[in-house]
């Protein structure tokens, strides 16, 4: 931002505000610095000098900005192009806000015009490209494409890609096993893209020692800290916090949102409930502070879950937490059919498996391959039971259940892996189960089967008597959506084309196995790259 501009009136007074809010400027205290544009802005206007007016009004819209004033923000711009209307720090100002509310069309006009009124500056160009970059985001904020081939291609270099927030055919309803879930509104392939959703706060840190209690608490009330901050700032960013559940509610209370304010459908004070006026007048509405902390407690998402993948942080952030607030709406399930993708401060959600209109949205909350007795455990120390289709399928039958304890037993006692993935297998031949049935009890024992697959003795002694690992990879993906360690499988087992087809087909299921882990971020050319960056490199990917 630049200093305030002599127009004339060069009065003591004048001189006075301006070495003022140039100091206020340098030292970041925003609030004071609206203050001291205020008063010259009242002077200009008496005085009738059009150029400090302009120039001062673009200034208190940056402030603004920084308070999280977007409507006094653009009010100011306004009227500065009232007096003016190519006034170029208007216009950028005006860019800038717009821009930030996700009205990019409307941003990509306000720099076009800077540009033109700079002429041929070196700052048009640069304005030029913004004009370019609003251009590009609002056709991503409209169909949720994303390619970020030419990042992957480069190694992660340079700073994050832009994103533009997107929200799908998705809509919050009721669930059927209570309180609010995310649904599907129409039939969605695997790797499509869901949301992409702008963080309210993050929290980030390196930790050595992931036992390290004291770094992480560290790390959260650093988060903590900015939500509020965050909440303060942004009355519409308040309001999509207050939408989330604080976990003490009951599930008859809870309000289904309109999906317009995750949208960026809304006008941009609709949700002000006053603040812009009360700030105007030197005041500010207080923020519920126990309310937000109770909601962080039930809705925050981490980085280093099951269900998120993360590009770009070159492993050197290892500890990462933040509130997403419409993926937060996503409840667990151990078939789950999502995923996230994390780059920066955007949280990318995928479709992991194909989802039918009308079919809840889920993520994966703790690791799924493993049997149900184990994500029993784990679902109770989130403080819910899971009810999906296949707790449901391995619980209620007797006799399955009698087998996968005895699988179970044999593998804690030390049995011979492979003996217990070829009787599991030649149970699932003698029974009349499905083939998404079988592709549960793969996903439960999913350790045994890679135990097998990992060792030559196991697989020369049993390997005739049990499907290809490639197969197996591709049964359980569609029992728990795509994720890394299918998609190692996947890979390796498509080496020596045992059961996968031609080279064309094991292409196809790789890519479709490779989608549905982290999304379609990059073109076919770019994901042996994308692999090479995500996973071990003693995974030799030939595609």
């Amino acid at each position: 931002m630049a200093g305030i501009q002599d127009g004339g009136l060069d009065n003591d007074t004048l001189q006075h505000l301006r070495s003022r809010a140039t100091e206020l400027l340098f030292k970041e205290d925003w609030r004071e610095y609206v203050a001291v544009c205020s008063r010259i802005i009242d002077a200009a206007s008496s005085g009738d000098d059009r150029r400090v007016l302009c120039s001062t009004l673009a200034h208190r819209a940056d402030a603004r900005a920084r308070l999280g004033d977007a409507a006094g923000g653009l009010a100011d711009c306004d009227a500065a192009l009232a007096a003016k209307p190519a006034h170029p720090g208007a216009l950028l100002s005006k860019g800038a806000l717009l821009r930030g509310l996700g009205r990019y069309a409307a941003a990509a006009d306000c720099f076009r015009a800077a540009a033109l009124a700079s002429g041929g500056s070196g700052a048009a160009e640069e304005t030029r490209e913004l004009a370019e970059q609003c251009r590009r985001l609002e056709a991503q904020a409209r169909s949720g494409a994303v390619d970020l081939s030419e990042w992957v291609l480069a190694g992660f270099a340079g700073k994050f890609p832009d994103l533009a927030e997107y929200v799908g055919s998705v809509e919050v309803r009721r669930s059927p096993h209570g309180g609010r879930g995310l649904f599907a509104v129409k039939n969605v392939e695997a790797g499509a893209t869901l949301i992409i959703a702008k963080a309210a706060a993050i929290g980030r840190g390196v930790i050595p020692d992931a036992a390290d209690s004291e770094e992480k608490m560290f790390v959260w009330k650093d988060f903590v800290g900015k939500v509020l901050e965050a909440a303060e700032k942004c009355p519409k960013t308040a309001a999509l916090i207050y939408t989330l559940s604080t976990g003490e509610e009951r599930q008859d209370e809870l309000v289904v949102p309109d999906m317009a304010i995750f949208r960026n459908e809304t006008e941009i004070d609709i949700l002000s409930d006053g603040i812009s006026a009360a700030r105007a007048m030197g005041t500010q509405e207080a923020v519920h502070v126990d309310r937000i902390l109770k909601v962080l407690d039930v809705n925050c998402l981490t980085e280093d879950a099951p269900a998120a993948d993360v590009l770009g942080n070159n492993g050197v952030v290892n500890c990462g937490v933040g509130l997403w607030v419409l993926p937060s709406f996503i409840n667990h399930s151990c078939h789950p059919n999502a995923r996230r993708t994390h780059i920066g401060d955007h949280a990318i959600v995928h479709a992991s498996r194909d989802i039918k209109a009308g079919e809840e949205i889920t993520f994966p909350y703790f690791d799924v391959l493993v049997p149900v007795s184990k994500r029993r455990e784990a679902a109770k120390a989130w403080g819910f039971e899971c009810k999906c289709d296949r707790c449901r399928f391995e619980a209620e039958d007797s006799i399955l259940r009698q087998e996968i304890l005895k699988s179970e037993n044999d593998l804690a006692s030390g049995g011979d892996t492979g003996a217990v993935v070829v009787r599991l297998e030649e149970k699932m031949r003698k029974s009349v189960l499905k083939e998404r049935q079988k592709a549960f009890l793969r996903a439960s024992f999913w350790s045994a089967y890679s135990s097998l697959y990992d060792s030559d003795k196991l697989v020369r002694k049993w390997g005739r008597r049990v499907p290809s690992e490639a197969l197996v990879a591709e049964s359980v993906a569609d029992a728990v959506g795509g994720n890394e360690s299918v998609l190692k499988a996947m890979l390796r087992g498509s080496r020596d084309g045992n059961g996968c087809g031609n080279r064309l087909e094991v292409e196809d299921k790789v890519v479709r196995i490779g989608r549905a882990t982290y999304g379609k971020l990059v073109k076919r050319h770019a994901m042996r790259d994308l692999f090479r960056l995500t996973m071990d490199d003693t995974n030799k990917i030939n595609i």
